[in-house]
């Protein structure tokens, strides 16, 4: 064994030596150190070497080739570039992989994951890789564990082969350029801790699960920033069962095999700021669905993700009310929704969040008062802006009494229902009356006489109204005046709507 690794070395390690000068030294640690230059392509071949780390060097060139002995090998943060040589297919022992951070081209070799059996770990993160990923040929045999392909320029559909990846962990494709709908059949996947599809073009809506328990084991769920449309289905909520109970870990992330586990890494919003973590904490859960086109209100259930520490529903559409379940969430340290259209009030029970750093509902249409007390005492005014209706501290609208409208009770309801009834009635009767009376009145005036009964009540109506003397009833030729004529068009109607 010879471990340099984390010193401040520098120079060309070639100098004098066309070939690896240790033919018998099974374990090569230089990495993060200042060492720089070419190492040529055949310089590791002919060693017997197991465990090659390079990383963290300023190497530049083309990659070199590993020995038939090679276990492990990883080259992370340098300078490589060029196509990765096919060559390394013919290295069946190796089961880790790690490019990633460099200046490598070309696509993925398709016998980089489907000649040796044995690769738990592929990294081939923030290159400039292209082309289709590689679809796994014998389904029967795939051993991966870990596939970070993040920040790359990959493009076509997810390999829908992967699902018979049983023992896949990890899957990070963050910030490529793929074309696909969501990828259901991952839902399978009993092992599956860490999904990040973050920042690609995928689309259309989320479908409910199909597997009676989609995604058992999952901590890290990022499909933000890609063009997914409808509602988000409830069901997987409710089936994320690693999510819930606060009873959550500290430690690490328990894999597979602890060989690779500190070489995993991925990118994630963490409080609002991308970072690249490593050797992940078991606590560290996050749901993230900002920048889509998500629908629909939030499910209730998503209060029962109490080992939730990261929540972000940002820039979508979602409306409705906030759930005052979101109070169960007591572990939760950011939880952004802003630019939505929520409406109501914002849920005391959001005050129990003791927990919480980051709090984002700016750009809705929130109404009522901010809520006080702990947390909430330690947010500024960027957190509520864009909410016209929103009133308190820390915004510098005060609350006025408009702000602090009753909502109706149910008897009040039940009054006002009551007194609708009620005049519906009258307006009713009062309709059907003036159709019987206009109808009846139009015939008397035809005939050119009513009956006595209806004469005299005219007649007393006018005394009442006028109260003065008047002439007969009939006109001088015993004929209805237009006068006459109107007081019977009036009073008739109103005495027939009783009977209606």
């Amino acid at each position: 064994m010879l471990e340099l690794g984390a010193n401040n070395f520098h120079g060309l390690i070639t100098s004098g030596h066309a070939a690896f000068p240790f033919p018998y030294l099974g374990i090569l640690m230089i990495g993060q150190n200042h060492f720089h230059g070419q190492l040529p392509p055949e310089y590791l071949q002919l060693s017997n070497l197991t465990y090659i780390d390079l990383s963290g060097n300023k190497f530049d060139g083309f990659l070199p080739i590993p020995p038939v002995t090679a276990e492990v090998y990883t080259a992370v943060g340098n300078k490589f570039a060029g196509e990765i040589p096919s060559s390394f297919c013919n290295i069946t022992t190796l089961f880790l992989i790690d490019m990633s951070n460099n200046s490598l081209t070309g696509e993925i070799p398709q016998c980089l994951i489907n000649v040796n059996t044995n690769l738990a770990m592929l990294a081939l993160a923030k290159n400039r890789l292209r082309g289709p990923i590689p679809e796994i040929l014998d389904r029967k045999n795939c051993s991966l564990n870990t596939i970070i392909l993040s920040q790359n320029h990959l493009q076509g559909k997810l390999p829908r082969s992967w699902a018979s990846c049983k023992q896949l962990e990890v899957l990070d494709l963050f910030d490529n350029e793929l074309e696909d709908s969501f990828p259901s059949w991952l839902e399978t996947l009993p092992n599956l801790y860490i999904l990040v599809l973050r920042a690609n073009k995928l689309h259309g809506p989320i479908t409910s699960p199909k597997f009676i328990h989609p995604f058992p084991v999952l901590h890290i769920f990022d499909i933000s920033n890609n063009n997914f449309i409808g509602t988000f289905p409830s069901q997987y909520i409710a089936n994320f069962n690693k999510m819930m109970g606060g009873d959550k870990g500290q430690g690490l992330l328990q894999h597979g095999t602890e060989v690779w586990s500190e070489f995993q890494s991925t990118t994630v919003i963490y409080k609002g700021v991308q970072m690249q973590l490593s050797r992940i904490r078991e606590a560290l859960v996050v749901i993230d669905l900002s920048d889509n086109h998500f629908q629909g209100e939030i499910p209730k259930v998503m209060g029962n993700l109490q080992s939730l520490t990261g929540l972000n529903l940002s820039h979508n559409n979602f409306r409705g009310l906030i759930p005052t379940s979101l109070g169960n969430l007591t572990h939760l340290e950011w939880l952004d929704l802003s630019s939505n259209n929520f409406a109501g009030e914002i849920p005391a029970t959001l005050t129990n969040l003791t927990s919480l750093a980051i709090f984002n509902v700016s750009t809705n249409q929130l109404t009522g008062q901010i809520p006080r007390g702990k947390q909430f005492d330690t947010f500024s005014g960027d957190s509520f802006e864009g909410n016209p209706n929103l009133c308190g501290p820390p915004l510098p609208k005060p609350c006025t009494e408009s702000h602090q409208e009753e909502v109706p009770s149910a008897s009040q309801d039940e009054d006002d229902a009551e007194r609708w009834v009620e005049w519906r009635a009258v307006l009713m009767g009062y309709g059907c009356g003036t159709v019987i009376g206009l109808s009846i009145g139009y015939i008397f005036i035809q005939i050119r006489r009513p009956p006595a009964w209806l004469i005299k009540m005219v007649v007393k109506k006018q005394t009442r109204t006028e109260n003065k003397p008047r002439k007969s009833i009939l006109g001088t030729h015993g004929r209805w005046n237009s006068e006459q004529t109107l007081i019977l068009l009036f009073v008739f109607p109103s005495f027939a709507a009783i009977f209606c």
